[in-house]
């Protein structure tokens, strides 16, 4: 009853749970196999591991929504990370970008790697495993040499 007595706290409690009638989409798209960077530019089973803990949540179809994610505000932030991450480089549809495109995010990724940008630091503060050691970075650059030396039109 103290928290009826204090008019922040009851506030407080409205907005929250007001904020939870604020739908947010947590739905992923059905990717399709054939047009995953998987199918385009296979790579090491270590490599792939290193992209499932650190790299798809974001960037394919493939997002596992955590708890959190359906409880505002965090949703918001999350399905707003998640939908700029598809949007800026989705291997899920990897088929689908040019040959050029392509190349250019294989540069991005291995220079984001390196330089700490990816994952971004507050994603890897919530998920500790996240986070990519030296060598972890060193093999995802070399995959990127590799792919891009082998990338071609489909």
């Amino acid at each position: 009853m103290r928290l009826l007595k204090n008019p922040a706290l009851a506030a407080g409690l409205v907005l929250f749970i007001g904020a939870q009638l604020v739908p947010v989409e947590t739905r992923n798209p059905v990717a399709d196999p054939s047009q995953t960077v998987y199918a385009f530019d296979p790579m090491r089973e270590n490599v792939r591991a290193m992209f499932a803990r650190s790299c798809t949540q974001c960037h394919s179809d493939e997002t596992r929504w955590p708890w959190y994610s359906h409880v505002a505000p965090f949703s918001w932030i999350v399905a707003h990370d998640v939908n700029a991450g598809r949007r800026e480089l989705n291997f899920s549809e990897w088929g689908k970008y040019r040959q050029e495109k392509r190349e250019e995010k294989l540069t991005a990724i291995c220079e984001q790697v390196t330089n700490g940008d990816m994952p971004e630091s507050k994603y890897a503060f919530v998920h500790r495993n996240s986070r990519l050691s030296a060598p972890e970075r060193e093999a995802i650059c070399n995959w990127t040499e590799s792919a891009r030396g082998e990338v071609r039109p489909k």
